[in-house]
């Protein structure tokens, strides 16, 4: 082989590297953008828990869309105490709630797998229910594959609503 055929091969696999880094950069700056929301929601969230629940770590964090969106923030305040506080989108209305005041996240998730008998669990996530009534939202697969979400009440437990087949 000429050295003219090697420098041709070398010339073509650069630009293919090239060309792939390229692809590369522009999917994360893509997925960076797509996740500018979330971070910014979340950021504001932590911001309304420290201001009025004086929450100073965060353990977890829900998005919670239903009729109305509300942001969880699910931390430990300055009290050392787990709470759960929960901001609408829309509205000032910050409500607080102690983690031990109710059901766990696993606890909802074993009630809809024993009601249910779902083939997987999806997501769970901390909300309110018509802007007062704390719950946990199970998404879930049910035995045909369709998606389904059961509402189970933060503070006994009970299934408020099933939706099936999504």
């Amino acid at each position: 082989m000429g050295r003219v055929q090697r420098k041709t091969k070398r010339i073509k696999r650069m630009i293919i590297i090239g060309i792939i880094a390229l692809i590369l950069i522009v999917i994360w700056g893509y997925y960076m953008i797509a996740q500018l929301p979330y971070r910014e929601a979340k950021s504001e969230a932590f911001q309304m828990a420290a201001k009025y629940a004086k929450v100073d770590s965060v353990k977890n964090f829900y998005i919670y869309n239903r009729n109305s969106t509300y942001y969880t923030i699910e931390g430990e305040n300055n009290d050392n105490q787990d709470v759960y506080v929960v901001i609408p989108k829309k509205g000032n209305r910050v409500n607080i709630y102690e983690k031990n005041k109710g059901i766990t996240k696993k606890a909802a998730e074993k009630i809809v797998n024993q009601k249910y008998q779902p083939q997987k669990i999806v997501k769970t996530v901390f909300g309110m229910k018509n802007g007062g009534t704390p719950l946990w939202e199970v998404a879930y697969e049910n035995q045909q594959g369709n998606l389904c979400y059961a509402q189970v009440a933060f503070k006994d437990g009970q299934v408020l609503q099933n939706i099936t087949n999504m």
